[in-house]
């Protein structure tokens, strides 16, 4: 290596980044300036936040849908953007506990960390500290607390985030006394209703909700045409931009994805110095759904890997879409160790939910007759390829199982071809025996 071939490899890179524009366009962290389609949830939410210019503040907002329907994106630009609002914006993934939430919420305000030690109701007391010196600062009386990924808290069952959003409304009603107010808004995936939330907050907090369906493929395709614009030297077909936006959404609307997929599609076009096709898209969304998976996956718990090896077998080994919580149930049971104690039928629906989350699988509510309805799952993504990202070794028995399974029906239908009664027979026992097995 000497400086001539540094130079020819930085004038290779450049040339290549000359596909892009403004590529922070193509960064789902980024903020438009342009909202699309979501018109009916900012009068909503302003709608809740504007009564305090009548002197009354709804306590709490919960804004609520899937992941990439623009919930954190349009309650940012409503907050930073109504006048006489004072924003503090706070993202608890990146803490997930309730003490580090407090922690989160004072570096916001401005405020330096506490250690644990300090106990949560001190932390609570210099919030309220830093909230009215804020106010103070900015000469306004009304600050809203937005709590992004809140339903995170959830997760950690060492912990009562029932009581941390009790002192936050109490702290609502100790401010109101100095002649200030503040909301909360939680953004999650789900409403607040389906959290383990005690008496005492589902009182002072009514049903202020605000949910955001999922994006249609033509809110999709106006979105990410948007960011194209800013982003690109050159525009894309739109046949691609428009196929771009369908595989991206899956059956519910997923901006987010549409844009990294985009992103994706576009660096493997510029490394090959070639117009963004079809064919790129693919490649990317093959990549992505790797790459994700494989990063969700590595962070993720016994449990959690287990329940998604239990999804993805049933699937594997049935050759059916969708799959009931107590069918994954089942299959969870059928794989744990005999020495480990199982999770409660309740935790792995919770882990369900936190698997759909993720978006390596969705669900329905489903009809079960005259037992009322259930939710029904099915994965994203081929079996094979979550079963293989879990483990691989163990996933190559599971295909091995499944090919003396259709040896075992050949032979039979070999044995008795056409319509001999016998072949009936013989394929109903093997079917009924397979499904003994499989666990269904």
């Amino acid at each position: 290596m000497n400086k001539k071939t540094l130079g020819d490899i930085v004038r290779k890179v450049e040339q290549k980044e000359k596909f892009f524009n403004k590529k922070s366009f193509l960064d789902t962290l980024s903020y438009s300036e342009k909202i699309i389609g979501r018109e009916k949830q900012v009068e909503e939410l302003i709608t809740f936040l504007l009564s305090y210019k009548r002197g009354f503040v709804v306590p709490l907002v919960s804004v609520y849908g899937r992941s990439g329907s623009g919930k954190s994106t349009i309650t940012r630009f409503v907050c930073e953007n109504l006048e006489g609002v004072s924003p503090c914006i706070v993202n608890l993934r990146t803490v997930k506990t309730i003490f580090g939430s407090t922690n989160l919420i004072l570096g916001e305000l401005g405020e330096p960390s506490l250690k644990n030690s300090h106990g949560i109701n001190m932390a609570i007391s210099k919030i309220k500290e830093a909230i009215i010196s804020k106010l103070t600062r900015e000469g306004k009386n009304f600050l809203v607390l937005v709590l992004d990924e809140f339903d995170v808290l959830f997760y950690n069952k060492r912990e009562r985030p029932s009581d941390f959003v009790y002192k936050l409304l109490v702290l609502e009603e100790h401010l109101k006394k100095k002649g200030l107010m503040m909301s909360i808004i939680c953004v999650s995936n789900n409403a607040l209703s389906e959290y383990e939330l005690d008496d005492r907050v589902r009182s002072r907090i009514g049903s202020s909700d605000v949910f955001f369906e999922p994006y249609s493929k033509e809110d999709v395709v106006k979105i990410i045409s948007e960011r194209i614009k800013k982003a690109l030297t050159n525009m894309v077909d739109k046949s691609v931009v428009e196929y771009c936006a369908e595989i991206s959404s899956h059956g519910h609307g997923d901006a987010r994805r549409a844009i990294d997929l985009l992103r994706t599609a576009a660096e493997i076009a510029a490394k090959n110095e070639e117009k963004i096709s079809q064919l790129h898209i693919d490649k990317a969304s093959y990549d992505l759904q790797n790459n994700r998976i494989v990063k969700i996956i590595s962070s993720a718990t016994p449990q959690f890997k287990l329940v998604c090896v239990s999804l993805a077998r049933v699937s594997y080994l049935t050759e059916e879409v969708w799959h009931s919580t107590s069918t994954i149930y089942n299959q969870y049971r059928k794989l744990l160790p005999k020495e480990v104690k199982p999770l409660t039928y309740r935790r792995i629906s919770e882990l369900l939910t936190e698997i759909e989350n993720t978006g390596i699988a969705v669900s329905q509510t489903a009809s079960k007759g005259r037992y009322g309805y259930g939710t029904r799952y099915r994965l994203t993504m081929a079996p094979g390829i979550l079963g293989s990202i879990v483990n691989k070794g163990a996933w190559i028995m599971v295909q091995e199982e499944k090919a003396d399974h259709e040896k075992l029906v050949q032979s039979s239908l070999y044995k008795h071809p056409g319509s001999d009664p016998m072949a009936v027979l013989a394929k109903s026992e093997i079917d009924t025996n397979w499904k003994k097995y499989v666990g269904v």
